[in-house]
């Protein structure tokens, strides 16, 4: 932990909490570092918060300056020029002083390096927002990502939701995801999506299903809307066990049926598990019986109330089988089947040259595409990176959040050439562009090889 002193900053050479130690190994002088998390200030420390772990650190004023000044944007060697200006103190000093700090937090995954300055880019409106309406669930789900259950005491307000979609509208946001917590548990749900309806706004809920009654279900027709449905098993016991509720299974089948009869297109969306990954072939059949529209699977990612839970996650080599099977099914008279991930290995290695196309962007659409913004406000490029130091719609209007946000601009400028291991030599990398970026911050290594693709972990 960080000493508590004036000055310069100090810290022990191993966290004990985290048992990490200080290898005084950090990348060349000329590097970008990137510090992206929350620093808030208490009486007259500085505390900063780990949001894999939830470790609170302290720091001192020294070190709260250093971890400001990696922006994404200065160089190491900048940063400590400047250190040693503002506190009358040589260049050699202020790295001894500083090396421990960037050593233990480079080593958690928590400041992250790259050899090119981040940019400020000018990307059309997002295509979609994913929103979260509240954390209040009445589920509480292994894998949330949100560790949904209670409603947060800073939720926003109808009138603000209201004011919030002029802006989407005005900026042109085609579509809304509407998520949570559970979405509609929200006693204004509907008034909220009318609202959005009425601007032209097509919207889709993001919900787990028990909720829906026939007046939901025909309401939700009525203004259009589409219903992502969580399902995880064709076997009711695993279902509950995952969702930690007794009798979910049945309400969400039943929830889904009436969706269908109201004619609103369901998708069904199964987080892939160690408990339920057997199962997905008969729960693509009983999405077939149910006659959804669309068949969807996600990587279980260890966040969130999942934290640490790396034994619900399936291996490389095993998801690559059921992606296979679910490939098969593309051709049948069953549900669509959605982009899964890495399922582009299956085609053809692709014949350009990855040197050739080290600038190509890496991550997912997050930033570019689309964006999240949680249930307080904040916007984010995906769940994954709560607890980041972003812009919230209370402050800011969305449309400046977008064109002006450091983290979001950071991701848009992630590119091949970042990537580390594997990836760094793989055909594939321009195609897939690295895939799940939060799935390796998980791991507390955002720039190594995709821990989820099979061709970096054949086993």
């Amino acid at each position: 932990m960080i000493e508590k002193q004036s000055g310069i900053l100090t810290a022990d050479t191993c966290n004990v909490d985290t048992g990490i130690n200080c290898s005084n190994n950090l990348p060349a002088e000329s590097a970008v570092p990137y510090f992206p998390f929350r620093i808030s200030k208490e009486n007259d420390i500085w505390i900063t918060e780990d949001p894999l772990s939830s470790e609170v650190q302290e720091l001192n004023e020294a070190a709260y300056w250093l971890l400001k000044m990696c922006d994404g944007y200065r160089t190491l060697d900048e940063i400590i020029a400047q250190l040693s200006t503002s506190f009358h103190s040589d260049r050699d000093t202020v790295m001894d002083k500083s090396r421990p700090i960037l050593d233990d937090l480079t080593g958690r995954g928590l400041l992250w390096w790259r050899n090119d300055r981040m940019n400020y880019w000018n990307v059309p409106a997002p295509a979609g927002v994913l929103w979260d309406l509240t954390s209040k669930c009445n589920l509480r789900c292994r894998h949330c990502v949100v560790s949904a259950g209670e409603e947060c005491n800073d939720e926003l307000p109808f009138e603000d939701c209201c004011r919030l979609i002029d802006e989407f509208a005005e900026f042109g946001v085609a579509q809304l995801i509407l998520s949570g917590g559970e979405p509609m548990i929200r006693k204004d749900f509907f008034d909220i999506a009318e609202y959005a309806a009425s601007k032209n706004i097509m919207i889709q809920v993001a919900t787990n299903g028990t909720l829906i009654d026939e007046t939901a279900a025909e309401k939700l027709a009525n203004i259009g809307a589409r219903a992502q449905v969580s399902l995880d098993s064709s076997v009711s016991a695993i279902h509950d066990d995952f969702r930690q509720l007794s009798g979910s299974w049945e309400k969400t089948v039943n929830g889904i049926k009436l969706l269908i009869k109201a004619g609103v297109p369901v998708t069904l969306a199964a987080a892939v598990t160690t408990m339920n990954i057997d199962n997905i072939p008969e729960l693509y059949e009983l999405g077939k019986e149910l006659r959804v529209q669309t068949f969807r699977i996600l990587p279980f990612v260890p966040s969130g109330r999942g934290t640490g839970a790396f034994d619900l996650e399936v291996k490389p080599a095993r998801m690559r089988e059921l992606t296979e099977f679910l490939l098969s099914k593309r051709e049948s008279d069953g549900p669509e089947i959605a982009p899964m991930e890495f399922e582009c290995t299956f085609r053809p290695t692709p014949e350009q040259e990855i040197e050739a196309n080290t600038d190509t962007r890496i991550g997912c659409d997050g930033a570019i595409g689309y964006c999240t913004v949680t249930s307080k406000g904040d916007v984010l490029p995906c769940n994954y990176f709560e607890g980041a130091d972003v812009e919230n719609v209370k402050d800011r209007s969305f449309r400046w959040i977008w064109d002006n946000s450091r983290f979001l601009n950071y991701f848009r400028s992630l590119k091949a050439s970042d990537m580390k291991g594997k990836c760094s030599r793989c055909q594939w990398l321009p195609v897939c562009r690295g895939s799940c970026i939060a799935a390796n911050f998980t791991r507390r290594n955002i720039f190594q090889a995709n821990c989820h693709c099979w061709l970096v972990d054949p086993s």
